[in-house]
């Protein structure tokens, strides 16, 4: 009978431990994010969905929720012994029109940065069609939904407690990314 009881405290224990852990730190967020210097997205959508600060922005105030009392950072480097979190686009894909040109996406990499050391990254990418009434969104509008859906991502991810690791991350400059060998085949 004891041993049934353990393991869920024990269980409920190692989430308080984490969730406490995490009110303690200040979470430095890039806000905008940048784009890849070899992204792939189109100049109007650049400039009209403005994808740098919606994904920035929607990260910031996820991360924000979770993490009281984190902070927006532009320039990444000045956050002493802060941890960062580096948020680049690594390609947009959507043409105007809304969902009747086809799904729009947007591929993400998030880096947790302290000590400016990389120490765990994320790459994900989201794609939607709008939902139900995605016939009635703007390309813009989609884009958006992508970037809510990618903030959620990179919360859930920062909550994991192998996100607060001070492990520095194995060295991937040197791989080709999925997204740049997908462009390839283009």
């Amino acid at each position: 009978m004891e041993s049934k009881l353990f393991f869920p405290l024990l269980f409920s224990f190692g989430i308080l431990a984490t969730f406490s852990s995490h009110a303690e730190e200040t979470l430095l967020v890039q806000v905008p994010a940048v784009y890849d210097e070899q992204v792939l997205i189109g100049e109007k959508i650049k400039e009209e969905c403005k994808v740098d600060n919606l994904v920035g922005n929607h990260v910031f105030g996820r991360v924000n929720e979770k993490f009281p009392g984190s902070q927006q950072i532009q320039d990444l480097g000045k956050a002493g012994k802060d941890k960062e979190l580096k948020l680049t686009i690594l390609s947009v894909i959507g043409w105007g029109g809304g969902a009747w040109s086809g799904g729009k996406s947007i591929t993400l990499r998030a880096d947790l940065i302290q000590n400016g050391q990389v120490i765990r990254s994320l790459v994900k990418q989201r794609e939607s069609r709008g939902g139900v009434f995605g016939g009635l969104k703007s390309t813009c509008g989609i884009l958006e939904r992508d970037a809510q859906a990618l903030a959620k991502d990179v919360t859930n991810w920062l909550m994991r407690p192998a996100a607060v690791t001070s492990k520095p991350a194995a060295d991937l400059s040197s791989e080709p990314s999925a997204v740049k060998k997908e462009a390839e085949k283009r």
